[in-house]
């Protein structure tokens, strides 16, 4: 039995069952965009858009070549096997499902403290795209990118050492990453209780991200903002 689990947790750490995991959500982000004819993005793509901007690469699928950059290091620096396991990747999937409702039913106890709903917006197609988006480019950003270049600064530039560095950076990225849903003109109006909750949120993926990698991390994003949005109108 436990020889079994750690073959699974070995196996769900390699890149390619992150890719797999997040291609069917990232294929209906983009597929959604397109079809719908928004100009309505997740704010995290758009963030990483208007980056590549600076350097002139503009394209509506510019956020994906990033994406796919980000695995294409990894896959080059882990050298892992890029085979897959149908049984494997089903319950990477129902393990991401398993976690966010877990992280679900935790907010479900703070809603009452804060008194903040959890119910988002009304279930339509539209928003289907834009919680796959925000569960893969979001954690892009603020998973890969900025909680381990914040980690980078503790560790390397602060000299903390790295359980204290891995703590500050995971809380800093938290809050920015709550303090992200209310900039720009789409953004939320800010009220402490959303922010606290996000934050929240936020540290929780981050330990998600460092003790089950990206795209565990990322499913679990997208099926937390549709059990949300879909289930808790």
């Amino acid at each position: 039995m436990f020889g079994t689990i750690k073959n699974y947790w070995k196996e769900t750490h390699r890149p390619v069952y992150s890719a797999a995991l997040v291609f069917p959500f990232l294929c209906i982000y983009h597929a959604g965009t397109v079809v719908l004819n928004t100009t309505y993005i997740n704010g995290a793509d758009a963030l990483i858009m208007r980056f590549l901007g600076m350097f002139s690469i503009r394209s509506m699928f510019a956020s994906t070549i990033v994406l796919a950059a980000f695995f294409a290091v990894w896959q080059y620096r882990t050298r892992a096997s890029l085979k897959i396991n149908p049984k494997i990747l089903l319950l990477s999937f129902l393990e991401s499902l398993a976690l966010a409702l877990i992280l679900l039913l935790f907010f479900g106890q703070l809603v009452p403290i804060f008194s903040v709903s959890i119910a988002a917006a009304p279930g339509e197609f539209s928003h289907l795209v834009l919680y796959c988006g925000a569960g893969i480019y979001e954690e892009l950003v603020f998973r890969a990118f900025l909680l381990g270049f914040l980690l980078l600064i503790y560790q390397k530039g602060l000299g903390l050492r790295r359980n204290r560095a891995a703590i500050s950076a995971a809380i800093t990225a938290a809050l920015l990453f709550s303090l992200f849903h209310y900039v720009g003109p789409a953004g939320d109006i800010f009220l402490i209780g959303s922010f606290v909750q996000r934050a929240l949120g936020g540290l929780y993926f981050s330990i998600l991200y460092v003790t089950r990698g990206f795209g565990i991390t990322a499913s679990c994003h997208v099926c937390y903002d549709i059990l949300v949005g879909f289930l808790l109108d």
